[in-house]
């Protein structure tokens, strides 16, 4: 047994080489997939069946041949039955951790899973202890240094660009797919690219919680941003929303000038990190064509997927709608 201190500063005896672990709470699996350590997880929570958009689930699809252990945090009974020797979760408070490791006498260790746009410390925080505890510092290392050299990249192509134009990312999921009006004040696509986002540049009061941002379309129309991003998990609502509001969207500049572009899913039981890496490189290239000339967006894609999983999944990722012209894709004509 060996002594760790987790995200949340506590004290934790576990074992030395951990066998049979249970991921609890949003991205706590998506943690250890970045580890490499699918092999050892036990049970998953109910949630994870629902993981189309989830990259890590689609790299390890065998995750789902494992029984539930509960819905979202678990069920004590369930988790027991599993015998894990380690837990690990998210989203939790010292008094709730210390309280489940009591009532389950299996060590319980805390990770975050933030936002990464503004704040990615606490990920590679949690990276570098979970490589400690599952005995892949090394691997936990080399990704760690793979994301920073891309952000780094990112930005250094991005950072003295002129005339930015402004952007809006719309469709942001929060538990299931949303409209137009849900969106993120820091994006890490756009934080990465040094875009202007309409939102930060115009409300910076607003904040961003778990339950997401949100303004109201009117709004936007007084913004009229030169490009529009979607969320392609809340690609149809957001096209019934053009529809619906078509009087005003069609005099859009991102519609007439067909800069209404989709990207990968963003949130799906928290971020996906790797997605937000591989949307900032479209958003590059789509708004500083010049600066990312050299950039394939495919090539970039099954680099991020291999470095992360290990496992050839971009096809499997992308859908017959990412990374398009949603006025081309769908045919998208408000009326006249």
């Amino acid at each position: 047994m060996v002594e760790i201190k987790d995200l949340l500063g506590r004290k934790v005896t576990i074992p030395a080489e951990p066998k049979r672990v249970v991921c609890l709470r949003p991205g706590a699996l998506r943690l250890l997939s970045y580890i490499g350590e699918t092999d050892k997880v036990v049970g998953i929570e109910q949630v994870e069946t629902g993981g189309d958009d989830r990259p890590y689930m689609i790299a390890y699809p065998e995750l789902l041949q494992l029984p539930f252990v509960g819905p979202r945090g678990g069920d004590n009974e369930l988790i027991l039955n599993v015998s894990p020797d380690l837990i690990l979760t998210t989203y939790t408070t010292v008094a709730e951790a210390n309280a489940l490791e009591k009532t389950l006498n299996v060590p319980v260790v805390a990770l975050e899973h933030p936002e990464f746009g503004n704040n990615a410390e606490p990920l590679y925080r949690s990276l570098e202890l979970a490589g400690k505890i599952l005995n892949r510092k090394e691997r936990a290392d080399s990704l760690i240094e793979y994301i920073r050299r891309t952000i780094s990249d990112l930005n250094n192509r991005s950072l003295y660009v002129k005339n930015r134009e402004i952007a809006y990312i719309g469709g942001i999921a929060h538990g299931r797919a949303r409209g137009l009006n849900s969106t993120h004040p820091i994006y890490p696509p756009f934080i990465f690219t040094n875009v202007a986002n309409t939102i930060k540049e115009t409300s910076a009061s607003m904040e961003y919680s778990l339950s997401g941002a949100y303004i109201d379309l009117e709004q936007l129309w007084l913004y009229n941003p030169e490009t529009i991003f979607i969320d392609e998990s809340g690609l149809d609502v957001c096209i019934e929303d053009m529809i619906r509001h078509s009087g005003w969207i069609k005099y859009f500049k991102s519609y007439n000038n067909k800069r209404i572009f989709t990207l990968l899913p963003y949130n799906s039981y928290a971020a996906n990190y790797e997605t937000a890496l591989l949307n900032a490189w479209f958003v590059g290239k789509t708004l500083y064509p010049s600066e990312f000339a050299d950039v394939d967006i495919i090539d970039k894609g099954n680099e991020i997927m291999d470095m992360f999983f290990g496992r050839p999944i971009l096809n499997k990722v992308l859908t017959p709608n990412s990374f398009k012209s949603i006025i081309e894709l769908k045919c998208l004509i408000l009326g006249t």
